[in-house]
């Protein structure tokens, strides 16, 4: 197994499945897109500097943790000024899980949901008037 692969390989007839971490992440941050509230998935700009530099490729918001035979994702998420927080955090968590879940074949042990910032109205938006 690779750190690009989830512990859970499903062997078949003709061979062995395995689904990459970047293909779950990319469900997961779908999943909490769907969400009405999440203005755009979080990971900051220093995560994607730290991508380009050395060439780490994942999605952004998504991390993905293995340890023994669970599975827990941390989702980071900004979200529309004016939402009810815990709510939004909520319903990303069990969105991303189902989603996951019913995809990808796995069980997560955990969702971590992490709101990292509030989009507020632009500022050309708040001019008028």
């Amino acid at each position: 197994m690779t750190k690009d692969q989830t512990h859970r390989d499903r062997a078949t007839d003709l061979g062995v499945v395995r689904i990459n971490n970047e293909a779950i992440a990319t469900i997961a941050s779908i999943a909490a897109m769907e969400v009405k509230g999440v203005h755009k998935m979080g990971g900051g700009l220093t995560k994607t500097i730290y991508q380009a530099l050395f060439r780490k490729s994942g999605v952004r918001g998504v991390k993905i943790q293995l340890k023994d035979s669970e599975v827990k994702l941390i989702v980071s998420i900004v979200v529309e000024y004016g939402v009810d927080i815990p709510r939004i955090a909520d319903e990303v968590q069990d969105n991303t899980k189902k989603a996951v879940e019913r995809m990808a074949g796995l069980v997560l042990s955990e969702v971590d949901v992490v709101v990292e910032s509030v989009h507020g109205p632009d500022e050309s938006a708040r001019g008028k008037g």
